[in-house]
């Protein structure tokens, strides 16, 4: 039977870690919260060589995830967004409901998958869980107060689960893109200074291909040509 992997979050970067597995053979769970959107890349997955199944399932409410929960998956990738306004804006100038909103997407979606999905990969003792992270998750910026707070959530959060499961077996780690993502709506190839899905979806699948005598908790990701600066 072939291995499985639930991506949660199914338009851009979701769909092509998705992608990436199913040109390597695997069964993938395309989860989202928009029946054309899961049925669409299921069927995709199935072009690429790989076993598309369309799952219909909201992160912010616990009872959608139940069908999720019942599968052996054994590598799991968040790539989900809160689907708000981007861009920066005053502190004082932000609605209060964008803090409220990017907790509920980032921070207490990702909450009630753990608690979906965490018993599974415990039962079984193996496993990868992934969640893809912001600039923000580590970093703070100016104008991007609401963000940067869910985002630094999300990656505490992140970095308790893989504390506790990593005695079980379960590796658990926090991917933050720490640059823009290159979009096929840019034209011809990657613009300089972006980052290819492509090669985003290669970490996934070298952090999931890591054995646990030497487990990457964390990997930021930026292009060569990005700003840099220590520790991260």
């Amino acid at each position: 039977m072939p291995s499985t992997l639930a991506i949660v979050g199914v338009r851009g970067l979701g769909r092509e870690v998705a992608l990436h597995f199913a040109r390597e053979g695997w069964r993938v769970l395309c989860a989202s919260r928009t029946a054309a959107d899961v049925e669409r890349l299921a069927r995709d997955v199935v072009q690429a060589g790989g076993t598309g199944v369309p799952v219909v399932c909201d992160i912010t409410d616990p009872t959608s995830l139940t069908r999720l929960g019942r599968e052996p998956i054994e590598l799991v990738v968040l790539a989900q967004t809160s689907g708000l306004r981007f861009g920066a804006l005053p502190l004082l100038e932000i609605p209060d409901s964008e803090l409220v909103e990017g907790f509920g997407a980032y921070v207490r979606g990702t909450w009630n998958l753990m608690k979906a999905l965490g018993p599974g990969l415990l039962a079984r003792g193996q496993g990868t869980f992934l969640q893809i992270g912001t600039s923000s998750g580590i970093r703070t910026k100016e104008g991007f107060a609401a963000l940067g707070a869910a985002q630094h959530a999300l990656r505490a959060l992140v970095q308790v689960a893989a504390r506790e499961w990593r005695p079980q077996g379960v590796h658990v780690a926090y991917v933050p893109i720490d640059g823009p993502i290159a979009s096929d709506r840019g034209g011809p190839g990657p613009p300089a200074g972006r980052l290819t899905p492509a090669a985003i979806a290669r970490a996934c699948a070298y952090l999931h291909s890591q054995t646990s005598d030497a487990w990457t908790h964390e990997l930021v990701l930026r292009p060569a040509s990005g700003e840099w600066t220590a520790p991260t």
